[in-house]
């Protein structure tokens, strides 16, 4: 029941904030005509309408519509057949305010000239004004003299004196060419507070002021708003966000002002033009007063409210969050209260996601960029949907789980034998004779030592592992053969061959890996289950004091196996690593042994051994410690090698992980999914990455022609982001009981592996048979002049992301949410290359090495006694 009810108090608070989001908007009323409507013909939805000629029935159709709410309107063009607007609107009794387009072209300019004047001859005493380019200044296509002196050829022209010549543009350019207006009989000036980034609220004052400053400077001149008016749909930019709402309360406001002060001016626009789109980003579409199909956009009289869809919003936001919530809810363990409240916190937000991107699609004028946006977008949400929810559920039962279940426990009358394989390949030889002599210490009865060295080309490095296993008994056995194939794996069967027929468990550790005295004892006696076929412990490590880059390392490494582990072994579902483990000899036989196709095939033994139904069991203490990679570079290849052959196990096991048929149960295939999920989110991260500087040079290139990406792209990587780091960050801190200071060396280190994580699995679903790379061992340091080479990739990714920000920087200004946003996600898809290089310089030694030992080992025994 209190599960319920914290479900039912998130999902009421999510609710509650699309109610938060709409305000009133007072505005008067608005029951008269408009003084002027700019005017391009319906129904155009692509820029290949848009040039193909009006027919003389849209132009009736739209002049019947538009007669009922303007006494006038202002075209653009008397090109593809506008040049029959003053004709036909004629017949409705409109007056015409003729607009002649002009470009850079002095051919075509000429010729629309021609064709206008001839046009206002015929046609003068419907025709009031004349405006000689539109914009023309603003889009640098002609100079303001330019401009001037087409205006004065217009006027030379036309005989009716009572047809007023001018041209439009942006008030500012009014402001800095005067030779506009002393060219003009009047001031069109576009007043468009959107594009300024002035709000709704504020933007009638905003028109007030320049008008006054207009007027001003141009004494006696007459002044004409030529555009005045507020998208309904777009980008919010600065503090001017679109919405029929926010339009309506605009255009009512200005109205009303425009009566009471005797303004002229015309209404930008009176049909949404979604050929726009293309050129002036999805806003362009959206500034009409009637749709694209002549149907009302708003209301001129009724109540406003910033978000009148809120209760539909919310409603969705309630009952989505429930219904989900109620599914994940159903399928967890009992979790402690803090937990259920969590779990549904994460449930909401993927809800309001969803409806957030709802919300922000324009719906209305759907055309195949859209419909591409959404089909790229939509595994991408999917995707963070399911990562959040998994990286969720491991936080809430790691901290919150009600119960655990018991420590197994067991005896054997007779301890039985065990079969301890090291496989050894071109190892420096005095660290495996030292994890032959922790062997030999064992408090076990009964075991052999199976060394087989396999493949080292030099003889005196393996020659003297063979003399110290004869130093050490006959319980230790050495072998050395060559031209063995399989990698590990092939070395482990060959071991395999050469155990003692007697011995019914077959231990394997790694050739650095120094085993505690009573690491049988402890673990062999867990076999009495007869159900159990595999044993495993925490790796852990005894060379974390040797550098800061270690010590990094060390508590990257131990995230995974004091959480994850732990948590994967409550469902029979933990991951086998061959570092040091024990696996019952019958099982590991009735599952053909070691496979050699793999290079992770210690996990794929694991994963085959639960397909058949065996149990594992995880002991949560360390029993042996082995060396970390003493560089950056082998850190990466190492990190690189799992990914990799995680992939592989995902595409040989696929069937037996998502069809319905197989021996494993939904929880171990939930957490081998899950487990996997992070490192395609680092996948998913580097092609982000990539597509966001290649957009960003689009945007820097052409910003007309190219807008930021949508928020709901930025959002996917900063939400993943934001959940994968304040995840580590909180289990490591109260789950794995480390210190502030190591939590953040932790989350540097993963960060910094993101790339090659990422580049693993793109190379691991597309290609095959990667060869093993074994991880050195005992190596010096790198020096730090090796430094730029082990993280080139990264650091030229980090130095392209911080040019792309400077520069959409210069191009945008970041006035707009969506340009914050995708700021954002492109710096963050940058911190992992920024800790890259942080954590390969730390590696090295030398003038930038960063090296500080000091003790570990009482804190690593206050932190394994901890766990």
């Amino acid at each position: 029941m209190k599960r319920l009810i914290a479900l039912l108090l998130v999902a009421l608070a999510g609710g509650s904030v699309w109610f938060a989001i709409d305000e009133p908007l007072p505005a008067p009323e608005w029951k008269g005509r408009l003084a002027g409507l700019s005017y391009n013909p319906s129904g155009l939805y692509t820029e290949a309408q848009f040039d193909t000629p009006i027919s003389e029935r849209v132009l009736h159709g739209d002049f019947a519509h538009l007669s009922r709410y303007t006494r006038r309107i202002r075209t653009y063009s008397v090109d593809r057949g506008l040049d029959q607007v003053p004709q036909v609107a004629r017949q409705y009794g409109l007056k015409v305010s003729l607009g002649l387009w002009l470009g850079s072209d002095r051919e075509l300019n000429a010729r629309e000239i021609e064709r206008g004047i001839a046009v206002i001859r015929r046609h003068d005493d419907v025709i009031d004004r004349v405006f000689v380019g539109n914009e023309v200044v603003l889009r640098g296509e002609l100079s303001a003299k330019e401009v001037a002196d087409y205006i004065r050829d217009v006027r030379r022209r036309v005989r009716n004196p009572d047809v007023k010549v001018g041209t439009a543009d942006v008030w500012n350019n009014w402001l800095d060419h005067p030779e506009l207006a002393a060219a003009s009989d009047f001031i069109g000036a576009h007043v468009l507070p959107y594009w300024e980034g002035v709000g709704s609220h504020d933007a009638i004052g905003h028109i007030r002021y320049w008008h006054g400053e207009m007027q001003k400077r141009f004494p006696g001149k007459e002044i004409v708003i030529a555009e005045a008016g507020w998208p309904s749909e777009g980008r919010v930019k600065g503090k001017a966000a679109p919405s029929a709402a926010r339009e309506a309360h605009f255009l009512r406001h200005f109205l009303s002002m425009a009566k009471a002060e005797e303004l002229d001016y015309y209404v930008m626009e009176a049909y949404d033009q979604p050929w726009k789109e293309a050129q002036e980003g999805a806003v362009g579409a959206f500034w009409g007063v009637f749709d694209a199909e002549r149907e009302p956009k708003f209301s001129f009289a009724s109540e406003l409210t910033s978000f009148p869809e809120w209760p539909v919003y919310a409603s969705a936001a309630v009952l989505g969050t429930l219904a989900l919530g109620i599914v994940v809810l159903l399928v967890l363990p009992p979790l402690r209260l803090p937990g259920d409240f969590l779990m549904s916190a994460a449930v909401a937000l993927v809800v309001a996601g969803v409806l957030f991107v709802l919300d922000a699609t324009a719906w209305v004028y759907l055309d195949w960029e859209t419909l591409v946006t959404l089909f790229l977008l939509a595994p991408a949400l999917l995707f963070t949907a399911l990562l959040l929810v998994t990286e969720t559920v491991e936080w809430s039962l790691s901290l919150w789980r009600g119960l655990r279940r018991p420590a197994p426990a067991g005896e054997f009358v007779d301890p039985p034998r065990v079969s301890i394989h090291v496989p050894c390949y071109n190892e420096p030889p005095h660290m495996v004779m030292e994890t032959l002599d922790a062997l030999a210490r064992l408090e076990y009865p009964n075991f052999e030592v199976i060394v087989l060295d396999n493949n080292t080309p030099d003889e005196a490095t393996w020659r003297p592992v063979a003399a110290h296993c004869a130093a050490l008994g006959a319980r230790f056995r050495f072998y050395h053969f060559d031209g063995v194939k399989g990698f590990k794996a092939g070395a482990l069967n060959r071991a395999l061959e050469l155990t003692d027929p007697d011995a019914e468990f077959i231990a394997v550790i790694d050739s650095d890996y120094q085993v505690a005295p009573h690491w049988l004892a402890r673990a062999v006696p867990v076999f009495a289950d007869a159900s159990v076929a595999l044993v495993q412990a925490p790796q852990d490590y005894r060379d974390g004091s040797e550098s800061a880059f270690k010590e990094m390392c060390f508590e990257e490494y131990r995230g995974f196996f004091h959480i994850g582990m732990v948590e994967r072994d409550e469902h029979n579902a933990i991951i086998q690593h061959g570092t040091m483990c024990i696996v019952r000899r019958s099982a590991l036989k009735a599952v053909r042994g070691w496979s050699e196709w793999c290079i992770t095939e210690d996990t794929e033994l694991g994963l085959k051994l639960f397909e058949r139904g065996w149990r594992a069991v995880y002991l949560p203490e360390s029993l042996g410690r082995g060396v970390m990679p003493d560089t950056y570079a082998a850190y990466k290849d190492q990190r690189y090698r799992w990914v990799y052959g995680g992939m592989q196990i995902l595409k040989r096991h696929a069937r037996q992980l998502f069809g319905r048929k197989g021996g494993l149960s939904a929880g171990q295939r939930y957490h081998f999914v899950a487990g996997w999920l992070p490192w395609f989110a680092d996948a998913l991260g580097l092609v982000f990455g990539l597509l966001g500087l290649l957009w960003s040079a689009l945007v820097m290139w052409d910003p007309r022609q190219f807008d930021v990406p949508l928020s709901a792209f930025s959002l996917v990587v900063i939400t993943l982001f934001s959940v994968k780091t304040a995840k580590t960050v909180v289990l490591h801190r109260y789950r794995v009981k480390a210190r502030k200071r190591d939590v953040g060396g932790a989350a540097v280190a993963g960060l910094s592996l993101a790339f090659v994580v990422g580049k693993a699995v793109l190379f691991g679903l597309c290609t095959r048979g990667l060869p093993f790379v074994r991880t050195p061992k005992c190596e010096a340091g790198a020096p730090w002049t090796r430094a730029v080479a082990m993280v080139r990739a990264e650091l030229c990714l980090l130095v392209l992301t911080v040019v792309a920000l400077i520069g959409l920087g210069n191009v945008t200004a970041y006035d707009d949410p969506a340009e914050i946003l995708a700021a954002i996600a492109l710096a963050i898809m940058a911190v992992p290359y920024a800790a890259a290089v942080v954590v390969g310089l730390g590696s090295t030694r030398g003038p930038l090495a960063t090296a500080r030992p000091r003790a570990l080992a009482a804190d690593i025994a206050r932190r394994d006694a901890a766990a």
